[in-house]
């Protein structure tokens, strides 16, 4: 077993040690480990993809050409440090190595947030972040590394991981089938809803269970399945719907495209949903699609003051005068 998967292995295992520990304040220690832990059997991976006498070519954040004596080229790894996690997703893609990148920042952003958010207590997510790892680290290592996770650790490091992931997933499972039970209205907030957290521990094991129906306007609370705080959509609703439809907002204004919603004119929320036609936040809906006058389209504030575009109501207005 070469250096980087032992220190791989120690980490994670040290990391799973302070997951135990009845002191909170290891928590933080046992994400740090465990994350780290698995970014270290990343740069196995590349290490033992690196060419031969490359100077683990792969693993380095710097690297040199080299002209061999007949003139060919080859590529050396120079200096100590090593890549960090967009290079290494780089040069994944490049060569082919699929990871669920979406959990993989989804556990990093929460770690970040335990890190620079919480001071004292481990706060509910610390579960859910050892639960995602677990399902990171034992299919890149089976995959990739062609290790099972079971034959890489200590028996007792094997048994937390599948104890917490067994736990994790039956919350989860219960979540998700109160959400289920909800007629959301709109099939936008339907799919966004699964992006909701805690806004007391940052858990996503919340639960509707108040209210079957949602109606724009009107409360609807959900419980945290963690903390027992209670709250309101409202309070997330933003958040839900900026990872449901962010990414594709940005790629629409990198690339001169329609966003997938827009500020509501009626309550300046960004709300409106065009695939839904609606404010899910307020309830308002565009009526005038077209002027009256040229029929061409109305954009949300146009329609918002009347059935005419800018330029026709302008012309109404100097009429007037």
């Amino acid at each position: 077993m070469m250096k980087i998967l032992e220190n791989a292995v120690d980490a994670i295992e040290i990391g799973l040690e302070d997951y135990k520990s009845e002191d909170a304040r290891r928590s933080k220690s046992a994400i740090r480990n465990i994350f780290a832990g698995m970014l270290l059997l990343f740069k196995e991976k590349l290490r033992r993809m690196s060419p031969e006498g490359s100077d683990d070519v792969l693993i380095k954040q710097s690297i040199k050409p080299k002209m061999g004596p007949n003139g060919d080229w080859s590529f050396l790894g120079y200096g100590k440090k090593t890549v960090d996690v967009q290079q290494i997703k780089d040069r994944f893609g490049g060569l082919s190595i699929q990871v669920n990148w979406a959990a993989f920042d989804q556990i990093n952003k929460l770690r970040n947030n335990i890190e620079h958010y919480y001071a004292d207590e481990a706060p509910s997510v610390v579960n859910e972040i050892v639960s995602k790892s677990f399902k990171i680290i034992r299919d890149f290592s089976k995959t990739y590394l062609e290790i099972e996770v079971a034959d890489l650790l200590e028996q007792s490091s094997w048994e937390i991981f599948l104890e917490v992931d067994e736990v994790y997933e039956k919350e989860k499972e219960e979540s998700l089938a109160s959400f289920n039970a909800v007629d959301w209205t709109y099939s936008s907030l339907e799919r966004a809803i699964k992006h909701v957290r805690c806004t007391a521990c940052d858990s996503e094991l919340v639960q509707a269970i108040k209210y079957l129906v949602y109606e724009p306007g009107l409360p609807f609370v959900l419980n945290c399945k963690k903390c027992g705080n209670a709250f309101d959509l409202e309070d997330v609703l933003n958040d839900c719907l900026e990872e449901e439809f962010g990414v594709e907002a940005h790629i629409a204004i990198m690339d001169g495209g329609d966003s997938p919603y827009a500020d509501c004119p009626d309550c300046n929320e960004p709300t409106y949903i065009f695939e839904d036609d609606c404010c899910i936040r307020c309830g308002y809906s565009q009526v005038h699609k077209d002027c009256n006058v040229c029929g061409t389209s109305l954009d949300l504030e146009e329609a918002y003051e009347g059935a005419l575009c800018y330029a026709h109501k302008k012309l109404l207005e100097e009429d007037d005068d």
